[in-house]
């Protein structure tokens, strides 16, 4: 089996994935908000509630500049197997140059792609060990609460006995009885609001450490496979060039045969990542924001500009020039729009 066989292959099964863990991860980010933030009467609840707000604003950058990103590169993949599906072998073969040229861009689009999912990896990384600590100290948390429910079950259940008993008592029942069962409903339902806390204390912290950054782990997984597919395909394409069509001809004509046999189900898959955007972005727009929030995303995307610039000041193709300029201007929410077409 050749290297472009074996990438092909491995692109068309991890692209079965790729939308799942996508969705996993909004998910995941919808469910942090989906209960109140922890009450902060304890260091640990503190501690969580800052690895929750840290990630919100990562979550932001993420809906707003990465997606769309990743979306461009779903297209570029989508648009390349479309020379296959749709080309003759003769006419495919006439198009072999600009073919050539697309896939260089879009190798190097990959590469800042995965490059930006990377930066927001790297602080949920962090925030992954922090939560490894914490789980600890939120067991004993977790424990001190349920006592306390505990407790509160209990002498819930001794007023409410002691007003079945003292309603009974002549000059007594008057006063004692409605206290006693409003204290006793009190109690109870501070019981509650303690269940409560230890689920939301529970889910909190997992969800960050055994869920969401695995999901997006192989998400990016999913992206380096497309990447690595791409620089393969170049290395091929680019020897057919050097050699001549002529002297290679059979080897073109097999990878032609290859791509085609595989287009029709990459292109499915690509079409599901498409269908799955309108949900990935409602879960992120379920997210509360802040108004330091803002200063946060404007600050991170003036830096990956600067540092995509600065690595490309010589050589800076069109589809890099396209990406850049996608990343500073709404066009992220056209292209995912336009994805689905």
């Amino acid at each position: 089996m050749s290297s472009v066989e074996n990438h092909l292959n491995k692109l068309a099964f991890t692209m079965k994935d790729v939308p799942v863990n996508m969705r996993l991860f909004s998910l995941c980010m919808r469910s942090l908000y989906a209960e109140k933030a922890l009450g902060e009467s304890s260091d640990t609840a503190k501690k969580i509630n800052k690895i929750r707000d840290d990630t919100r604003k990562d979550a932001l950058v993420y809906v707003k500049y990465v997606l769309p990103a990743s979306t461009e590169l779903v297209r570029n993949l989508k648009e390349f197997f479309e020379y296959y599906e749709n080309l003759s072998l003769e006419d495919w073969r006439e198009y072999l140059p600009r073919i050539l040229e697309e896939v260089r861009g879009y190798k190097q689009c990959c590469v800042e792609i995965i490059n930006l999912h990377e930066k927001i990896m790297i602080p949920l990384k962090k925030r992954e060990d922090e939560a490894k600590v914490l789980i600890e100290e939120l067991k004993n948390l977790t424990e001190v609460l349920k006592r306390k429910k505990a407790e509160l079950e209990k002498s819930a259940s001794t007023k409410k006995s002691w007003a079945t008993w003292l309603a009974f008592v002549p000059g007594v029942d008057a006063i004692a009885v409605p206290l006693l069962k409003m204290r006793a409903d009190s109690d109870l339902a501070e019981s509650v609001a303690k269940e409560a806390q230890c689920s939301i204390n529970e889910s909190s912290i997992v969800v960050v450490s055994k869920t969401m950054i695995p999901a997006l782990a192989a998400f990016i997984e999913g992206l380096e496979g497309i990447a690595g597919f791409f620089q393969v395909v170049e290395q091929e394409i680019t020897t057919f060039q050097n050699k001549g069509e002529k002297a290679l001809e059979k080897p073109i004509e097999m990878h032609y045969k290859m791509m085609e046999s595989k287009a029709k189900e990459i292109k499915q898959r690509c079409t599901e990542f498409f269908a799955m955007i309108p949900g990935v972005r409602t879960d992120f727009l379920c997210i509360p924001e802040t108004g330091r929030d803002k200063n946060y995303v404007e600050i991170w995307l003036k830096k990956q500009q600067e540092e995509i610039e600065k690595r490309y000041a010589k050589s800076f193709t069109g589809q890099l020039r396209k990406l850049l300029t996608n990343l500073s201007t709404d066009e992220g929410e056209k292209l995912m729009t336009k994805g689905k077409d």
